[in-house]
């Protein structure tokens, strides 16, 4: 009785885990995916590698530490839009 229980709870971990690593590639942005959300995802590790203590300058550190990150991390990076884009930024000359 305790076999089978410790086997089923096994393949259902297994089961699991394997959903899990389906969801996205290694290494690379998540489809379809943009903004910080992507950049969390690719970047994990080359945040904690190079700017845990970055704070709100996250963005920033990423740039100043471009050679020492993933390829992955590198093309979210560049997928994102320019800083203060949409953001209502300055107006135009003027106005």
């Amino acid at each position: 009785m305790k076999f089978s229980n410790l086997l089923l709870v096994s393949t259902l971990a297994l089961a699991s885990a394997g959903v899990a690593l389906a969801q996205a590639p290694a290494g690379g942005p998540p489809p379809g995916g943009g903004g910080r959300a992507a950049l969390q995802a690719a970047c994990g590790a080359d945040i904690q590698a190079n700017c845990a203590s970055a704070g709100r300058g996250m963005r920033q550190c990423l740039a100043d530490n471009q050679a020492k990150l993933s390829d992955g991390c590198k093309a979210a990076l560049a997928a994102l839009p320019p800083p203060g884009a949409g953001r209502g930024g300055p107006p135009p000359a003027g106005q």
